[in-house]
């Protein structure tokens, strides 16, 4: 019998032989997790998933019953990647130098490993079930108190607080490469990340105030109805998520009938956007004061970090909203937003090179993002620590030495909070 020819490919028959993968779930688990990581929970439609896995949303629907299936299961992977990775480190307690860096180390290939779905991190906890959140949250937790005992071992003078403080920050550094997408070979980011967790490890922190609670707000609200509206709203979104408030809830928090809010705003998501454009805004105009009153890229490393811990200290709904909701602002805008984001991280990173010609400036924005990160991330902590703190980890990892973290980065007379991170109990 002749053999019969094989048909030409068609559109149709490319399209069949596409939407039947033969890892269909761990294709979809993974199409999943880069949406969920870049746009959140919220703004992902399961059909843009299913598009994106290459199959058909009844296909989808037999592996997932619904969207949170997905989300939660993405998360648990996640925390499973980086159980993983420092599983495979010994524990070594006649080397703990070793050991911190190698869990260290661990956690940066983890986080290379999920460039492009490690973003969860920032966020997931807000949407997790109570069983789900609680497996998440036991690796998290068991992870930094291994990481913190290394650290103690191979720092004693360390007391527990401050031990727990830079365990913190360093997990922060070795996740801040899931943030962007600075591109730098994995190797490199590797070497440079795990060394600037280390360095941590000798920051020389301020010591805390003695008081225990945050002092009371200073200063006087604005008066402006379009300014009480954009303030309420960050309060709600960081507190619900910006899907579960209503205009209403923004009208009675504003003390204004609903109608009152589309005097000033046609949406909820005009709203949303305004409010990150002020968050861009603020820190854009940040880096010029910064620079004003510098004469040195020093004394402008400083200034940029001093600032910054201070923005996010004093406004810290609009910088969790900025982290968590950035997926529900419109494409065309979300772009123009991370635009402008690179554009100040460029001009960070152009400062931190006049100080230390010796790194590139794809490397000095690798290390500018991981201050960044690690600002947001102690901010947004329930026991937050004091800004003398963050500025000396941050100023520790973009200047490089011990004596960077010191008086330069703190005035005595800041205001200060209670110190302490949640996850190291």
């Amino acid at each position: 019998m002749t053999a019969q020819p094989t048909p030409p490919a068609t559109p149709h028959t490319d399209r069949v032989r596409r939407r039947r993968p033969a890892d269909r779930r761990d294709v979809i688990l993974r199409s999943a997790a880069k949406a969920f990581s870049a746009n959140g929970y919220h703004a992902v439609r399961l059909d843009d998933i299913a598009d994106a896995a290459g199959v058909s949303a009844p296909a989808l629907y037999r592996h997932f019953p619904n969207k949170y299936a997905l989300f939660s299961e993405t998360a648990r992977n996640l925390a499973d990647a980086l159980a993983d990775a420092t599983g495979s480190i010994p524990h070594d307690p006649d080397h703990p130098e070793i050991e911190l860096r190698g869990l260290l180390a661990a956690l940066t290939g983890a986080s290379i490993d999920n460039r492009r779905t490690g973003g969860l991190y920032h966020w997931e906890a807000d949407y997790l079930h109570t069983d789900d959140a609680r497996y998440v949250r036991d690796i998290v937790i068991a992870q930094h108190r291994r990481i913190r005992a290394a650290l103690r071992r191979a720092r004693p003078h360390h007391d527990a607080e401050s031990a727990d403080l830079i365990t913190a920050a360093m997990t922060s550094v070795v996740a801040s490469p899931a943030t962007h997408r600075a591109a730098l070979p994995a190797r490199q980011i590797s070497d440079l990340i795990t060394g600037a967790a280390m360095s941590l490890s000798d920051a020389d922190l301020p010591t805390r105030p003695e008081a225990d609670t945050d002092p009371p707000p200073t200063g006087l609200s604005p008066t402006s109805k379009r300014e009480v509206l954009l303030t309420e709203a960050m309060k709600l979104f960081a507190a619900q998520s910006f899907r579960e408030v209503t205009i209403d809830d923004i009208a009675r928090a504003a003390d204004l009938p609903s109608s009152g809010v589309y005097r000033h705003f046609e949406s909820k998501a005009a709203i949303l956007q305004a409010a990150f454009w002020r968050t861009s805004d603020r820190v854009t105009a940040l880096i010029a004061d910064a620079l004003s009153s510098s004469s040195t890229p020093r004394e402008a490393i400083v200034a940029l970090v001093t600032r910054y811990v201070d923005l996010c200290c004093t406004n810290t709904a609009m910088l969790s909203v900025y982290v968590s909701e950035i997926g529900n602002v419109a494409p065309a805008q979300r772009t123009e937003l991370r635009n402008q984001q690179r554009i100040n991280v460029e001009e960070w990173a152009a400062w931190l090179t006049r100080e230390r010609p010796e790194l590139t400036a794809v490397a000095a924005r690798f290390l500018v993002q991981a201050a960044l990160n690690v600002t947001i991330d102690l901010t947004r902590l329930s026991r937050r620590p004091t800004p003398e703190r963050i500025s000396a980890l941050g100023l520790r990892l973009l200047l490089g030495s011990a004596d960077s973290a010191g008086a330069d980065s703190a005035g005595a007379d800041s205001a200060g909070g209670s110190d302490g991170v949640e996850i190291g109990e």
